[in-house]
């Protein structure tokens, strides 16, 4: 048997290729990305999934039997374009699936979405709740998520299961993510003795989950639905979190006390949700999720200053 992992060498996409090597040791494992992850000990393709053509024939050529689709951007920014997005976020999961309907086999097909998709509603938002997404970073996840739901209902072989992924974040995340940055920068004060901390904005909040835990789901949910054509789990640990409480751990966990002082950035919209996890609950466990001030630490470990 065959799985293909998308944006193989990408924050996840590195973490969850290990997890399947361990837990299916006779399969074989391979991905897919625009380069090689560091240090791989895996079969890796590298391919640009916007070229059509390059995907149908890495497809036809694996002949997956699972595939998890975690390439795309995943920064939100409103100074990324929405063609990037539409590209990189969208038309990637369609030409994907054109590829895998040419096969004659059935297809188990995992998508990484986001929160995102619900926009910032007040109320608590369930897998059933409407799509509200505010910027081009959503709408076209969400857009993803529909053209696997499309695709599940004209394809009798493609089997669908979306993950809506909130705020993860771990070791070695690249910069331009809230946690990543601000790890750095008090990395950075401690070295240099200063005393006051420039962030953004620190009244939102999140369900921050680690990535290592994050992806140990992905096969776990994706196999325990068998008889359901398309299936959608909100996925995230029960704790929410302030920002400016995280950046306040973070400081603890260093020892160090600073003057913060948040700015107003444009940026990201994004304020936080209430979600409903209860769907995910019967197959995940909470307790599967660590506590966010073991993931802090292990950031901070890999951080370089």
């Amino acid at each position: 048997m065959a799985t293909l992992v998308t944006g193989s060498s990408g924050f996840l996409g590195q973490f969850l290729v290990s997890h399947l090597k361990s837990l299916y040791p006779n399969e074989t494992i391979v991905g897919c990305a625009l380069n090689t992850p560091t240090g791989a000990n895996f079969h890796n393709e590298i391919v640009d999934l916007t070229d059509k053509t390059h995907v149908l024939e890495i497809v036809q050529r694996i002949r997956p039997q699972k595939v998890f689709h975690l390439a795309g951007i995943a920064k939100v920014s409103k100074e990324i374009s929405f063609e990037s997005y539409f590209f990189q976020n969208t038309l990637t999961t369609q030409y994907l699936l054109d590829a895998l309907a040419s096969l004659d086999s059935p297809v188990d097909f995992f998508l990484a979405s986001s929160v995102h998709i619900y926009g910032n509603q007040t109320s608590t938002v369930n897998e059933r709740s409407e799509a509200k997404p505010e910027g081009s970073y959503g709408f076209t996840k969400y857009l993803a998520e529909e053209t696997l739901k499309s695709f599940t209902q004209k394809n009798s072989k493609i089997r669908g299961v979306v993950g809506r992924l909130y705020s993860c974040i771990g070791p070695n995340q690249p910069a331009g993510f809230v946690t990543s940055d601000v790890c750095k920068k008090i990395k950075e004060l401690k070295k240099a003795g200063g005393k006051t901390l420039e962030v953004g904005p620190t009244d939102s909040y999140r369900r921050f989950t680690d990535a290592r835990d994050v992806i140990k789901t992905f096969p776990i949910l994706l196999n325990s639905t068998p008889q359901s054509r398309f299936e959608i789990f909100n996925i995230a640990p029960s704790k929410e979190t302030q920002v400016g409480a995280m950046i306040d751990l973070i400081l603890k966990i260093e020892g160090i006390e600073a003057q913060i002082i948040s700015q107003a950035t444009h940026s990201n919209s994004f304020k936080g949700l209430k979600i409903d996890t209860s769907k995910m609950e019967k197959y995940i466990p909470q307790s599967s999720f660590r506590p966010l001030e073991l993931t802090l630490k292990d950031i901070l470990d890999s951080t370089e200053c």
